[in-house]
């Protein structure tokens, strides 16, 4: 699940900013003083067909492997949901 933070602050109209208060690409203004308004979990849905699609290839012998940029903890959740792995394929279970 992808976690999402809404907040604002109030800048002012004439506001500009100075690149020597810019560190590590966040100004000063940037830093502290916003309102929270909420926070929310986004979470992807597999397409329909993965499961039956993973099953299919899993009965016919074909191992299947996903290849992902998804933090370690998000992929195996993904990897779960979609047959590829379940709980005692891990190491230590």
């Amino acid at each position: 699940m992808r976690t999402l933070v809404l907040a604002y602050k109030y800048i002012p109209e004439d506001y500009q900013p100075n690149d020597e208060h810019n560190i590590q690409g966040v100004y000063e203004i940037e830093r502290s003083g916003f309102t929270f308004l909420c926070l929310t979990g986004i979470r992807d849905i597999l397409r329909p067909t993965v499961k039956h699609s993973v099953k299919q290839c899993q009965i016919a012998g074909i191992k299947v492997r996903m290849i992902t940029g998804d933090n370690p903890i998000t992929a195996e959740a993904i990897a779960k949901d979609c047959g590829i792995i379940r709980d005692f394929d891990k190491p230590g279970y």
